[in-house]
This record gives structure tokens, C-alpha cells and sequence, in this order.
């Protein structure tokens, strides 16, 4: 699949570093993000450790608040990386999804301990609720909001027209393939659609319209750049 072309997704600024991770595996990258992070103007309470479940979460909450003498738990090692970049010294990582979040959080966490989880409005997810149920004080703010674009870029609009624009196509949230699915149910002609996706919840609204999906082992890009490795067979 080298120089095949992959239509990267994602928001920046983590588009462009896919992008730079996807050329020096030889790969041709197009960007085109199918949303913007809007942030929100929140209220955060008090807390004496914070949960993170993306990497946008991490980013926007930097900017809002200026601590970064609490410990950090994140969802992945993408995200860990987010915090340890934004200043945060203590950072644990659960190097899978949200139900493993919960895991590591309560094996490293004293239940009276305030946890304060940060992100999309739309991609909570039920952490707060699995540690409440287990007698965390956790509580979850939103931070920001995942504004999709209102049209396909140039490329993924020719790709979606009949003429095809890339081989592949990296989705890296459930929000992302959502939008993507949305535009290809409107265009009957496209071009097939060959996906490499982040979870399977990221790769569940393509089923029904992708020709081929390959689904990471682990919620993290190392493990969806080699999903997309096992489409060897696009270029």
C-alpha cells in the first residue's frame, strides 16, 4: 500500500501530525478534517484529579485552567501524551477505552478523592457514572463541542462524486464517522469507501456503506495505523 493516498479525518492539530506519522510510513496523506473543536465556556468545580478521554479534552482544558500539580488519568497513551506536552507531571495512562479508564482510576484513586473529567459534550461516555456507582466523587464538565463541517472538502467531496481521491480512509472517533456517514448516504455514486477505524464504535455508522473495514486491536493510532496496514491490498 506505499504512497497509497489516505484521507485523514481527524481535527487539527492532531490531523497534521497523523499526517506527518503517515508519510514516514510512505503513505500519500490528505487532510481534511470532518470537524472543528469549538470550546465552551464552563464553570470548573473543585478537584483533586482529573480524567481525560481525548486528546482535544487535554488541550482545551490547558488552556482554561493553570494547575498541573494534580494526577491525570487518560484513556490512552495518545492522550497521555497530550497531558505530559500541556505540563502535567503525574499522568497515568489505561491504554484502552473508557471502561478501563474507570478500572485504572479506581485501583490508583481514593474514593473521596474530587475527579474531575473534562471534553466533548457529545462523548462523555459513562465514566463519571461507573465511578459514582463504585463511590467516586467524579463529576463531568464539558469543555468543548465537535462542529461539523458543512460540506465535504475537495477531496472527499470528488471521492464521494464517483472519482475516486484516496484508498483509504483513517476514522479516528465515532463523531468523525458519524459525519462521514451522513455525506456518503447522501451521495449514491461515490467512490468505495476502504476504512481503517479507531474502535468499533468509531466503525459501526460505516458498516452498511464501506467496502472494507479493519478495526484497531487497541483504541490508540499506533493500533489503527496498523488496521490500516491490514488493507494492503488498495493500492
Amino acid at each position: 500500500m506505499s504512497r497509497s493516498r489516505i484521507l485523514v479525518t481527524r481535527s487539527e492539530p492532531g490531523a497534521s501530525e497523523t499526517a506527518e506519522r503517515l508519510r514516514a510510513l510512505g503513505y500519500q496523506p490528505m487532510v481534511e478534517p470532518l470537524f472543528a473543536v469549538e470550546p465552551i465556556a464552563a464553570a470548573l468545580p473543585a478537584f483533586d484529579a482529573l480524567a481525560f478521554s481525548s486528546a482535544n479534552g487535554v488541550r482545551v482544558f490547558a488552556k482554561m485552567e493553570r494547575r498541573r500539580d494534580v494526577p491525570v488519568f487518560c484513556v490512552g497513551e495518545r492522550t497521555a501524551e497530550a497531558a505530559r506536552d500541556a505540563g502535567f507531571p503525574a499522568v497515568a495512562s489505561a491504554r484502552g477505552d473508557v471502561d478501563a479508564l474507570a478500572h485504572l482510576i479506581c485501583t490508583k484513586l481514593l474514593p473521596k478523592a474530587r475527579l474531575l473529567h473534562t471534553g466533548n459534550e457529545d462523548g462523555r461516555g459513562d465514566l463519571s457514572g461507573q465511578l459514582g456507582a463504585r463511590g467516586h466523587d467524579a463529576r463531568f464538565v464539558a469543555t468543548y463541542r465537535a462542529t461539523p463541517v458543512e460540506k465535504a472538502g475537495p477531496v472527499l467531496a470528488a471521492h464521494l462524486s464517483g472519482k475516486p481521491g484516496f484508498e483509504g480512509v483513517l476514522v479516528h472517533s465515532p463523531r468523525g464517522a458519524n459525519i462521514l456517514a451522513d455525506f456518503a448516504r447522501a451521495a449514491p455514486s461515490r467512490a468505495g469507501l476502504n476504512v481503517a477505524a479507531i474502535s468499533p464504535a468509531a466503525a459501526s455508522p460505516l458498516k452498511s456503506l464501506a467496502e472494507r473495514i479493519e478495526i484497531a486491536a487497541t483504541p490508540d493510532e499506533t493500533a489503527l495505523l496498523n488496521a490500516l496496514g491490514l488493507l494492503a491490498d488498495l493500492s
